[in-house]
């Protein structure tokens, strides 16, 4: 008797011991999947960024934007001085702000004589970006200079660019 009871004993042991062990590979499974599907969720846009205000305060407007309506994110790519043209063709960036619209480029928003946003080929050929130019035309038939400039003044100011641009958004009921 003491030799059987000692034997269902064992099995236990080792069977809740199989188990935490099938447990914890389960565990480890689900945090990779989880981990992979975080690193490269959703498609990305670069979009060249200046060191001017202008620039600074219409990036935060696109990016915010495209985000809310297309579920597609931004990454806000320093030039660091490097004419945006070139950039743009070099394909370091997908979308750039420019004063002046320039031939090959395909403008997908212009605000007034401001400000135009250039687009390289993969906004436009690229099906996981299919929402994007028509969200960006949709802006830029919404927003005028009158406005862009106002937000850019208030961020020369001192405010934040990025808490301007939302609260703009938001206000024009936008998004």
């Amino acid at each position: 008797m003491v030799s059987s009871v000692a034997g269902v004993k064992t099995r236990q042991h080792i069977l809740r011991r199989g188990l935490w062990l099938i447990s914890a590979g389960v565990l480890v499974a689900v945090l990779l999947c989880a981990h992979s599907a975080q690193a490269c969720f959703g498609p990305k846009l670069y979009v060249g960024v200046g060191s001017d205000t202008l620039d600074e305060v219409f990036y935060e407007l696109v990016s915010l934007y495209v985000r809310e309506k297309t579920g597609v994110e931004t990454v806000r790519v320093a030039l660091k001085g490097k004419p945006p043209l070139a950039a743009l063709r070099d394909e370091e960036v997908d979308l750039v702000p420019v004063e002046t619209p320039a031939e090959g480029f395909d403008v997908l928003m212009s605000i007034g004589d401001l400000i135009h946003l250039l687009s390289g080929p993969r906004p436009l050929q690229d099906l996981q970006f299919s929402t994007v130019a028509p969200a960006l035309r949709k802006l830029g038939s919404l927003l005028t200079a009158e406005q862009l400039g106002g937000l850019r003044d208030r961020v020369e100011q001192g405010e934040p660019p990025a808490a301007q641009a939302r609260r703009f958004l938001m206000t024009q009921g936008w998004i």
